[in-house]
């Protein structure tokens, strides 16, 4: 039984990827900055550390005879502790670093880290522009690494999914772009188990893969066809231009209270396709994904049974 630590646990993903691992007879232990939101995941059979990616401290105590590290974290999130004056991808590399450094002392060559499409380095905005820095820093840390990247995740709890079914439920609903740009969709079940399959891969080892399904739509898209599973009419759409929003990011950012530069890091970052090519994570892993329909379909009969 291999033990597996899981950084970021008490996110969306993060949650779901723990209760796969447990699944599949994994020894799962959690770092997590706030312990009680995830007492449900203890329960559950899983060990729950209070520790930060800031803390060098509680990164090595979490790593204490580990064998795998993943990574499901982002930085657009307050921060504890004092991160005053830190732009949200410094955070977030500070972090990578101290993982690096704990999983060298402690003989942990395996870690899986979660990133996004989009990750480009012709990208200039601050979002893309620095995970393409932290992917790069994880890669050439000479230990094995492998790069999970999703488009939109569908799944209760997901902040873009939850969004686009928000609008779903209206009559009117309010788009941040022209509805244009497209998106590569993937079921959170389907990206767990590509999350949780690369773990014993020597062949993933060093490798970035793209993940979803072949649905690409646009953000229309995704409203109209999430309105069609709920048996509702397609809601008339007002589209909000990036550039006003990127002109009240600051305010955003202060009422939020997002570490300094994210919300215009993220706004500057959106509008672009997210589509990429799943057919290398394919070849390893070959389970057929859900399409989007499905995936909506699943997510939905999950909230309502709960």
């Amino acid at each position: 039984m291999k033990n597996v630590l899981v950084i970021g646990a008490s996110g969306f993903v993060g949650s779901y990827l723990t209760r796969q691992l447990l699944a599949d007879s994994f020894k799962v232990r959690c770092l997590a900055r706030s312990p009680d939101k995830i007492k449900y995941l203890a329960d559950e059979g899983c060990e729950i550390i209070k520790g930060d990616i800031s803390d060098f401290k509680s990164i090595n105590q979490a790593l204490v005879s580990i064998d795998t590290v993943y990574i499901c974290i982002h930085t657009l999130a307050p921060q504890h502790g004092d991160t005053s004056g830190k732009e949200f991808m410094d955070i977030e590399l500070n972090g990578l670093q101290n993982i690096v450094q704990a999983c060298k002392a402690h003989g942990v060559n395996r870690i899986i880290y979660l990133t996004s499409l989009g990750i480009s380095e012709a990208n200039k905005d601050a979002w893309t522009s620095g995970r393409w820095k932290t992917q790069q820093f994880l890669l050439n840390s000479g230990l094995d690494v492998t790069v999970i990247q999703p488009g939109m995740i569908v799944g209760i709890g997901g902040q873009g999914f939850n969004m686009v079914l928000a609008n779903a439920q209206k009559s009117v609903s309010f788009v941040l772009g022209n509805g244009r740009n497209k998106f590569r969709c993937i079921a959170i079940d389907d990206l767990t188990y590509y999350l949780a399959g690369v773990q014993d891969k020597p062949q993933a080892y060093g490798k970035c893969y793209e993940v979803g399904s072949d649905d690409v739509l646009t953000s229309d898209q995704l409203i109209d066809m999430a309105a069609d599973v709920l048996g509702r009419t397609h809601p008339s759409k007002i589209h909000i231009p990036f550039a006003l929003l990127r002109f009240f990011a600051p305010l955003i950012q202060v009422i939020s209270k997002s570490p300094k530069g994210a919300i215009k890091g993220v706004l500057d970052g959106l509008g672009s396709d997210m589509v990429g090519n799943p057919s290398d994570i394919r070849q390893l892993l070959s389970r057929p994904t859900l399409s989007y329909k499905q995936s909506v379909e699943r997510a939905l009969k999950i909230y309502f049974k709960n």
